[in-house]
């Protein structure tokens, strides 16, 4: 029976050759041996230092310096290196923390399935500061837009550092901070939907998409490819809000929810909406609130002030909202 099938696949592969390339006719031996006829796929991307990037595949992937190259101008690769699965990526010179740059690469796996991609990294940011999501408000007015603020327990620099409604593979807006030196016990206010109030001694545009106003998903990272720093899940449904999205809506909210609980960034698992913050009683100055220092990764670590008590760019007020 072998010697029958493997009689066959050369008879097709004489025939075909003249009318196929090299990689149609390695597919078409791969179909009829049953092998793996599928291309690598590339998981994820990051800067590891501030030379190096490595990309993370699913498999392992085989590959020469000629095949990878950057299309950012100023920037060379020196060296590609395969490992297993991953490829390590060395650059002539160190990426300036926050910078982007696009590579180009081509992998090939153990039977010749080829996958060609463009990918961007962004340069490794090695002074990170410890950083909690302090306060926000989703519910936002023309006076009052939606914000997030940011607290340093340490002193770093912010450049890279990624602020998503939503998570990293889905969101709503991404909010990509710049180079910008901040001490431990600085606020770091993003808004929503306006000019600058300047209102803040710290204020970045996080642009005109405003929150999810009663249920969603906050995520901060530190790179926009890079590991998750802090999460917040809010909602005023119930688990019996509905049957196909685990009481959160919408498909969107829930793929974002079961994203998030593999991270283990919020507790307790699995996420239903009565484990998320309350987000009934929000308004536009009525801001969620972290407890200070209190990082449990629970509903338990937030609370909604008072009306008018929101205080972005300064410490939470203790005043508790009371329906």
């Amino acid at each position: 029976m072998k010697l029958y099938l493997h009689l066959c696949i050369a008879i097709l592969l004489t025939v075909t050759l003249n009318a196929c390339e090299a990689q149609p006719q390695r597919e078409l031996y791969n179909v009829l041996l049953g092998q793996d006829q599928q291309s690598p796929l590339l998981l994820a991307s990051k800067s590891t230092t501030s030379h190096q990037a490595t990309c993370y595949f699913n498999e392992t992937v085989f590959c020469t310096p000629q095949d990878f190259s950057c299309t950012t101008d100023s920037v060379k690769i020196i060296s590609v290196v395969p490992f297993e699965e991953t490829i390590i990526i060395t650059f002539a010179e160190a990426l300036s923390a926050g910078q982007r740059v696009e590579i180009e690469g081509r992998v090939r796996d153990v039977v010749g399935n080829t996958l060609t991609f463009k990918v961007g990294v962004w340069g490794f940011n090695e002074r990170i500061p410890t950083l909690l999501i302090n306060e926000f408000t989703t519910k936002g007015s023309g006076n009052n837009p939606d914000r997030i603020e940011l607290w340093a327990k340490t002193e770093g620099n912010l450049a890279g550092i990624t602020i998503y409604d939503g998570v990293a593979s889905t969101y709503d807006s991404q909010c990509i901070l710049p180079s910008f030196e901040v001490s431990a016990g600085d606020y770091i206010v993003i808004q929503y939907g306006k000019d600058f109030s300047q209102e803040h001694s710290i204020e970045f545009d996080g642009g005109s998409v405003g929150l999810g106003a009663n249920n969603g998903v906050i995520s901060l990272y530190d790179a926009p490819n890079g590991s998750i720093i802090d999460a917040v899940v809010y909602s005023n449904r119930t688990s019996d809000s509905d049957t196909n999205y685990g009481g959160f809506g919408t498909n969107k909210v829930c793929q974002r929810v079961r994203t998030l609980e593999s991270t283990g960034n919020w507790e307790p698992l699995p996420i239903i909406p009565e484990t998320a913050v309350d987000s009934t009683y929000s308004t536009a100055t009525r801001s969620f609130c972290r407890e200070k220092g209190v990082d449990t990764n629970t509903k338990n670590d937030w609370y909604i002030v008072p009306t008018s008590k929101a205080s972005f760019g300064k410490v939470n007020t203790s005043e508790r909202y009371a329906p």
